[in-house]
């Protein structure tokens, strides 16, 4: 059994419920392998970190052709490396029915290009594009639902 199956096998005992953080085109089409082998359970999770200089660029053009390449029904989101063009990709995976996360680790700067100090700031502001682009911000309890926790 490979290091990769282990780790899985070991997750599913704890009721650990798997993360797939996806830099990489690559790593996207790996997790549909995984999943169609039957070592990934539905609904897959799977974050698309866009931004990172050795992985996908923060371009809103590219989600599309990494949602087709998604598991059907996967819960996905976008975690958006950069300054003021991670904005944009944060309201492209919204319209497209994906997930949003932010926080200083992945950007200090807010849509108006101003310098941020607290997350609370980038919360805010990401609210405000998910509200902008046609959403609701989930509560808690929507949240644990959403993520199979209740």
């Amino acid at each position: 059994m490979d290091k990769i199956e282990r780790f899985l096998e070991v997750m599913n005992e704890l009721h650990v419920i798997p993360e797939c953080e996806c830099f990489d085109t690559g790593i996207v089409r790996s997790v549909a392998m995984f999943h169609q082998r039957g070592m990934l359970h539905d609904p897959v999770h799977l974050s698309l970190v866009m931004g990172v200089a050795s992985g996908m660029p923060a371009d809103p053009r590219w989600l599309p052709l990494l949602v087709d390449e998604m598991p059907a029904g996967a819960l996905w989101q976008v975690i958006a490396i950069g300054r003021q063009e991670v904005w944009e990709l944060h309201r492209r995976a919204v319209e497209l029915g994906g997930h949003v996360r932010t926080g200083l680790e992945d950007t200090f700067y807010l849509p108006d290009g101003s310098k941020t100090g607290s997350n609370g700031a980038l919360v805010e502001a990401l609210a405000a594009v998910v509200r902008g682009a046609g959403e609701d911000v989930a509560s808690i309890d929507d949240t644990r639902a959403i993520l199979g926790l209740v």
